[in-house]
């Protein structure tokens, strides 16, 4: 029987656990569904979360054809009035860290730009930008769920998983035996993990990508 097909009573219920096991393999299990947004910083140097956004990855600038992600820093002083930037707080100073350039330093400078991250808020607060920049790519899992009518896609790959998923919830939320179906759930879950890994190719590029050509003794 499909989910459609259930009592009005139980409808609504099945489609709250398909949509929660939905975003748990988005989150957890699938690659592939990072969501990327081009905005605007705004006069007082933030720009609101999507209201699909479910978790951060990255606020990024190009730079030659590449995303340059900007420095996560908590100690960013912001606008507190919500309006506008307080010169006498040194709200949205541009960060200057200090740091050396003589032999075997640490340290230094993102001249691209820092941020906090303002979920209380919903917002990401972005300071230090580069000059002549007014636009940053936001990447960030979506929640993947369509609100405005639209269909939401859903992968073949994950189906029979969502299936089991949404009878193992259900068998505990209604006090049944859920053994089996936690079972069957698991081994759907092994196939999806399965497709995902990554081939032979990625992870040999990955090991190049540390690999400093150096005199061998």
């Amino acid at each position: 029987m499909l989910v459609s097909d259930r009592p009005e009573s139980d409808y609504f219920r099945y489609l709250q656990l398909i949509i929660r096991g939905f975003r748990e393999a988005k989150i957890y299990h699938l690659k592939g569904f990072a969501k990327v947004a081009k905005l605007t910083v705004s006069d007082i140097k933030t720009i609101d979360l999507p209201t699909d956004y479910m978790s951060f990855i990255a606020v990024v600038v190009p730079i030659s054809g590449e995303y340059w992600t900007l420095t996560e820093k908590d100690t960013l002083v912001f606008s507190q009035s919500g309006a506008s930037l307080d010169a006498d707080d040194e709200e949205g100073e541009d960060i200057e860290d200090g740091y050396s350039i003589t032999y075997g330093a640490t340290g230094g400078i993102n001249k691209q730009g820092y941020i906090k991250l303002d979920e209380v808020n919903n917002r990401v607060i972005i300071n230090s930008l580069e000059a002549g920049k007014t636009e940053v790519f936001l990447i960030y899992y979506s929640s993947g769920i369509n609100e405005a009518g639209t269909d939401t896609y859903v992968p073949d790959v994950i189906v029979p998983m969502l299936h089991f998923y949404v009878l193992y919830k259900d068998a505990i939320y209604n006090d049944r035996p859920y053994e089996h179906l936690r079972d069957e759930y698991y081994r759907e879950l092994d196939k999806v993990r399965y497709l995902q890994m990554p081939s032979l190719d990625a992870m040999r590029d990955a090991l190049y990508e540390v690999y400093t050509s150096t005199p061998q003794r």
